[in-house]
């Protein structure tokens, strides 16, 4: 629509301006949400125990390029599994 279009509705005007604001602020808070579910993610993915174990293997000659699955065990990667997992199906 013109604007000329709608400074002949002046209520259509205000009707359009409230709909997209309320649009507006419904896809913020979507953001908003979907920002903090994936820093949640990832923080509790990265933990400071994860950086402390990567550089003792580096200190004690490790070579930090291997594979991730010849570096940690079967546990480990399951219980990063269970977390993906269970942020996924939320």
């Amino acid at each position: 629509m013109s604007e000329t279009m709608l400074k002949q509705f002046p209520s259509l005007r205000q009707e359009v301006e409230r709909a997209a604001n309320e649009s507006l602020e419904r896809m913020k808070n979507g953001s908003r949400k979907a920002t903090l579910m994936l820093i949640d993610m990832e923080r509790c993915y990265l933990t400071v125990d994860f950086f402390r174990n990567l550089f003792q293997e580096v200190e004690k000659g490790g070579n930090p390029t291997q594979s991730i699955f010849d570096r940690y065990n079967e546990t480990y990667l399951r219980r990063i599994g269970e977390r993906l997992n269970t942020f996924c199906g939320s």
